[in-house]
């Protein structure tokens, strides 16, 4: 799949040098490297800007297994990262599973350092719904005016250096009629539940119904000082607000992994999927590897 949206992307080069001329160029979009032997594709590397300025991404770090150990990863590593600082770039971002150890040494060899982790998890396809958890008393549908609370109750929960390579987005923590009829556009559907204790908001989910056959998501956030007390509450009414969707696969992200959410996670029927670290390389600070 990296291969072919690289391949599909260096096909339209040209028109985008014709279009937006030499400043955006289609080396200005060139998605990434390849390592090429006896005229076969063995290993390749993508990059892309990330979301907050001078920041890219390396993702797709990928060599076939009769090539492994021979320095391919690192010198398309090492491409990656001299063609992101020809760009301006100032930082780069990546994630490498946790049990992937020889990636990471290879990444840290390289000058990166860990700056989270996040744990995935799935409820799989055809589990039975769970019934209606009796109503709480401090549990209500999220409204427009929650944004700036949800915003904040993220803050807390992803600690500054983790952020910017999760990518959050405020216009995903602000509920209301305009982001719900673009998703709509989109084919999609999403659904806020709060809990509001004392006019504060200590714990959210949002239900993100996808099209198709993409998982449909569920997204938890409780107030760290607020741990033990809403997972559960918040895990079964997310649940519930999917019931009348097609029987599909569920997945959930979290940032920083508490034991009661992915124990409330786990009694709904999800399971863990995998751990990803993310990992951060500022340019300025980096120095170059040889050998």
């Amino acid at each position: 799949m990296a291969l072919a949206e690289m391949r599909r992307i260096a096909r339209r080069g040209p028109l985008l040098w014709w279009l937006c001329g030499p400043v955006r160029s289609g080396a200005d979009v060139a998605p990434g490297f390849v390592w090429v032997e006896e005229g076969r594709v063995v290993g390749n590397v993508s990059l892309r800007r990330a979301l907050e300025w001078g920041g890219f991404f390396v993702g797709n770090v990928a060599v076939h297994p009769d090539w492994r150990g021979r320095g391919i990863a690192t010198a398309l590593m090492e491409a990656a990262l001299k063609e992101i600082s020809a760009r301006g770039g100032c930082w780069v971002g990546l994630e490498v599973r946790a049990d992937n150890q020889v990636a990471r040494r290879l990444y840290e060899c390289l000058g990166f350092r860990e700056v989270g982790r996040t744990l995935h998890m799935l409820r799989p396809a055809g589990l039975p719904w769970a019934g209606s958890p009796p109503p709480h008393p401090l549990l209500r549908r999220g409204r427009s005016s929650d944004g700036a609370a949800l915003i904040e109750l993220v803050r807390t929960i992803v600690p500054k250096p983790q952020r910017p390579l999760l990518e959050l987005r405020r216009r995903d923590y602000r509920p209301g009629w305009e982001r719900a009829l673009d998703l709509w556009l989109e084919g999609r559907r999403e659904v806020w539940w709060v809990v509001e204790e004392d006019g504060a908001i200590c714990g959210a989910v949002r239900v993100l119904r996808e099209r198709g056959r993409r998982p449909d998501r569920l997204e938890v956030l409780v107030a760290p000082e607020c741990g033990g007390r809403f997972e559960t509450i918040l895990v079964r009414q997310g649940i519930v607000s999917l019931r009348g969707a097609p029987k599909k696969t569920v997945e959930t992200v979290l940032p920083s992994p508490t034991e009661p959410l992915v124990m409330a996670l786990e009694a709904a029927g999800f399971q863990k999927l995998r751990v990803l670290v993310q990992m951060r390389l500022d340019l300025a600070h980096r120095i170059p590897v040889r050998g």
